[in-house]
């Protein structure tokens, strides 16, 4: 259990246990001492009382008859500290001594305290005899109260000064632990800040001596994840321009190489089968319709080829009208679907590879709602609004009310099993531009396809791109 306790708290209860254990031998010393104390007073006591009382007495015969030594010596001895002085006569019993001013009140002692200093004294007693004849005796015991106050209040008095000053120390050590383990949480902090993907969290030199190090080097190395990061994030970037620029490329020889020759091989096939009617040839007119066939299925091959490698309106048109015609062939394809489609009346100037990423999406999460979710009503909707970090962006958004996707994973960093290839196409391109995609469950069933595209500046590379294509 103690090792699961926050570092502070372990220092503090061990600092706290250590005064406590110093507390204690403390009290333990002071009352040792004290019962010391108090007893050498009152064998001090006990032996000077003695010696005025066997002084007096020796006086008092000298002076007076033997019956009369007691009462004289009532009235003439003064009953000293630590001890109490009884005088007893033969005949006239206890004889009470003459009083003196009584000293001033003493404080309360408890009762443990007492039972713990008092010492163990029994009674002295001294006769008063002459010739055989008893005429009574001085009793000398011991009264140690008075010097049992003493030390109580001595003990007393340094117990609560070393309990003030442990009392003292442990909040400033509370204190000063509090204050030297505060780095750390902002440490912590930090950490979870990057862990999030916030690659340009920094600490700065915030820190005590021994914590600057740490900090210096957590900002290095956030610092170089930040690098690594926007590196890694231009090479995707690169990556899928390059991509898109040899899509082109290809789009483009197949329309401009095979269009053609599909063309000239439709007319000569028409220029046959003309032939074989006017010579009445009717196998050749069966050839020339072969080929007609064949050439047709090519074009309609090239056509969706050419559509796949790169739809035709990105960069003829712009993006708005590129997404409405596709919404309108998805239309015409599937008219019982009830669409539902919000598109603005018009977006800034974007780069090719942005448009692409877009048209994308939709084409994709469209595609894979038709294809697997066997919907009744299909929701997309674009816009633009502003993101706290990454400034303006693109909402991008498509919703179903299918049969829904099971075992999506919705975190690209965990991978991407359980996602088609056209989802994790989709993913990539999205974070190539430095956007966000989010695949989970729409309300009441069905599938949702939510995404952030940053709206990025023309990158430099875009003439060189369009002059590959």
């Amino acid at each position: 259990m103690f090792g699961r306790m926050h570092l502070q708290h372990q220092v503090v209860l061990c600092i706290c246990l250590v005064h406590l254990i110093a507390l204690s031998l403390t009290t333990t010393f002071l009352v040792i001492n004290a019962r010391d104390a108090v007893r050498v007073e009152v064998e001090s006591g006990a032996k000077s009382a003695r010696a005025l009382v066997l002084a007096s007495l020796g006086y008092a015969l000298q002076q007076v008859a033997p019956s009369e030594v007691l009462p004289r010596l009532a009235d003439t001895l003064v009953e000293p500290r630590h001890v109490t002085l009884s005088l007893v006569d033969a005949r006239r019993g206890l004889l009470p001594l003459r009083e003196v001013d009584a000293a001033g009140p003493e404080d309360a002692v408890p009762g443990w305290f007492v039972r713990l200093v008092k010492p163990g004294f029994r009674e002295i007693r001294i006769p008063v005899a002459l010739n055989g004849t008893r005429y009574g005796y001085v009793s000398i015991t011991p009264a140690p109260g008075d010097g049992i106050a003493e030390v109580w209040h001595n003990v007393a008095g340094i117990f609560w000064i070393v309990a003030a000053t442990a009392a003292v120390s442990a909040v400033v050590l509370v204190w000063l632990v509090n204050r030297s383990l505060r780095p750390l949480d902002t440490l912590r902090r930090a950490l979870a800040r990057l862990r999030e993907g916030k690659l340009s969290t920094r600490l700065g030199r915030s820190a005590g001596a021994d914590l600057v190090p740490i900090f210096e080097g957590f900002d290095e190395m956030s610092e170089a994840l930040e690098s690594a990061e926007a590196d890694r994030a231009r090479l995707n970037r690169r990556i899928v321009e390059v991509g898109d620029a040899e899509r082109r490329t290809i789009a483009m020889e197949l329309h401009d190489e095979f269009g053609p020759c599909l063309f000239g091989l439709k007319v000569k096939a028409s220029a046959i089968a003309r032939a074989a009617e006017t010579a009445g040839d009717p196998d050749l007119g069966e050839n020339a319709a072969a080929i007609q066939s064949i050439v047709a299925q090519i074009q309609a091959s090239n056509s969706r080829l050419l559509t796949t490698l790169r739809p035709m309106a990105i960069g003829q048109l712009p993006l708005v009208d590129a997404l409405q015609d596709l919404f309108q062939a998805f239309r015409k394809t599937h008219p019982d679907i009830d669409w539902q489609v919000d598109l603005p009346q018009a977006l800034p100037d974007t780069p090719e590879i942005v448009d692409l990423t877009v048209y994308r999406f939709f084409q994709e999460g469209v595609t894979n709602a038709l294809r697997h979710g066997q919907p009744g009503r299909i929701a997309a909707s674009l816009s633009q609004q502003q993101d706290a970090d990454a400034g303006p962006v693109l909402r991008l958004a498509v919703e179903d009310d299918g049969v829904g996707m099971k075992e999506v994973l919705t975190d690209s960093m965990t991978g991407n099993r359980g996602e088609g290839r056209g989802l994790a196409a989709m993913r990539d391109r999205i974070d190539a531009v430095g956007g966000q995609l989010t695949i989970g469950s729409a309300e009441g069933g069905g599938t949702r396809l939510i995404s952030s595209v940053p709206l990025l500046s023309l990158p430099d590379n875009a003439l060189e791109l369009r002059a590959v294509s």
